[in-house]
């Protein structure tokens, strides 16, 4: 489903009068996913916003039910600017965009595996083979790849203020690698626990530009999962509906 089918799915839904139309809503907001359940408590269906949208709203305890109108208010017609960050060892790629358009990308790539082995020096820091050479290489590469990382942001910033308008950070990597980008000599320009940051719930490929493509059409793409049939309110959504 295209960020405008998204934007009419979760209008249609706001719009509901909840009893009414039997249906009752609860989100995971870290998964990015709306849930809707019928008055028996059967799931009814799933959807997954794109991982552009605001971050959903969470039920409060003595709530039964979430109103999606506030939270319907806050999606542009339009993404708002967001960030996509790719990291793999040795391999990182990264955009920003307005709009849903790219405005600056940038690939980074350094030699920090073994060739045979395939490991990352990150896992052979405390190894006794860090005195070779080519580990000292590879350790060497390993700190000026995420010090790029963080100087390529910075730079995008000073240019363009991205960090002041950014609504969301989409971040793909193992958590070894974003620990290093924290700790890096060059200071990350945000935090590890920015509000801002979403996990990218996809299998990433080795990143580079047509990957950030790959990643960024997923992320403006929702998914909706129906549970149960004879929902008017999902009527004519045609092809987007998963069973």
């Amino acid at each position: 489903m295209n960020y405008s089918d998204s934007i009419d799915l979760i209008e249609r839904l706001s719009s509901l009068n909840q009893k009414e139309d039997d249906v009752l809503f609860d989100s995971d907001p870290k998964k990015g996913v709306l849930y809707g359940a019928n008055s028996e408590g059967e799931k009814t269906f799933d959807f997954r916003v794109p991982l552009t949208f605001p971050t959903l709203p969470k039920k409060e305890d003595e709530q039964k039910t979430l109103c999606l109108s506030d939270y319907s208010d806050k999606i542009s017609f339009l993404p708002k600017p967001y960030l996509l960050i790719l990291i793999q060892a040795g391999y990182a790629s990264l955009g920003y965009f307005e709009e849903g358009q790219l405005v600056y990308h940038k690939a980074i790539t350094a030699y920090m595996v073994r060739k045979k082995q395939g490991k990352s020096q990150i896992k052979h820091l405390n190894s006794k083979g860090k005195s070779r050479l080519g580990s000292r290489i590879r350790l060497q590469n390993t700190v000026w790849f995420f010090e790029q990382i963080n100087l390529k942001l910075k730079e995008w910033h000073k240019k363009s203020n991205i960090f002041d308008k950014i609504e969301c950070i989409g971040q793909s990597g193992s958590p070894d690698l974003w620990h290093l980008l924290y700790t890096s000599k060059e200071e990350a320009p945000f935090q590890k626990n920015d509000s801002r940051i979403r996990k990218i719930p996809l299998t990433v490929h080795t990143p580079n530009f047509e990957e950030l493509k790959r990643v960024d059409s997923w992320a403006n793409q929702g998914k909706l999962t129906i549970h149960k049939d004879n929902l008017p309110f999902l009527n004519n959504l045609g092809d987007v509906i998963e069973w």
